[in-house]
């Protein structure tokens, strides 16, 4: 609140969280990086089913859930979208990082609808290991075109 009285607070749209960034600013990097995934499934609306609820997971993790448990769950996600190629381990991973969401009814809610839904578990975490191999190549392949770019197309 102001000195005149009148609340001030940022649409949700408007709030910076991590590294300063809007969630609008967050979401249009988000859709850029992701380009190449979104390519390869047209079907799905990435923007609408996939980033902005991320987003808007992540930003109501830093504004609702405690130091602590933001911590542990940043690190169990972090290890879990590290370790899909490891299915049981990235499953049990996704488990206690719900754990850490467990008194925060509103912020548990979203994380079930993204990572949940109408799947199993299991599904989540295959269809994030297809995700960060389709990232992966296409990162592979920039850098290479990168790197070709700087040798003078490999002369």
């Amino acid at each position: 609140m102001d000195v005149s009285g009148s609340v001030s607070a940022p649409l949700p749209a408007q709030q910076t969280g991590l590294d300063g960034k809007s969630r609008e600013g967050m979401i249009a990097e988000s859709l850029e990086a992701n380009q190449e995934v979104q390519g390869l499934y047209p079907q799905v609306d990435f923007k609408q089913e996939v980033i902005e609820p991320t987003i808007n997971l992540t930003f109501d993790i830093q504004e609702h859930v405690d130091e602590a448990n933001q911590r542990r769950y940043n690190t169990l996600i972090a290890e879990m979208l590290e370790r899909t190629s490891e299915p049981d381990l990235a499953e049990r991973l996704l488990w206690e990082a719900r754990e850490c969401l467990a008194n925060y009814p509103g912020v548990l809610a979203q994380f079930d609808a993204i990572f949940i839904g109408q799947r199993s578990a299991s599904n989540v975490i295959r269809e994030l290991h297809e995700c960060m191999m389709i990232k992966r190549g296409a990162e592979r392949k920039m850098s290479q075109q990168v790197d070709a770019d700087l040798h003078g197309n490999g002369q």
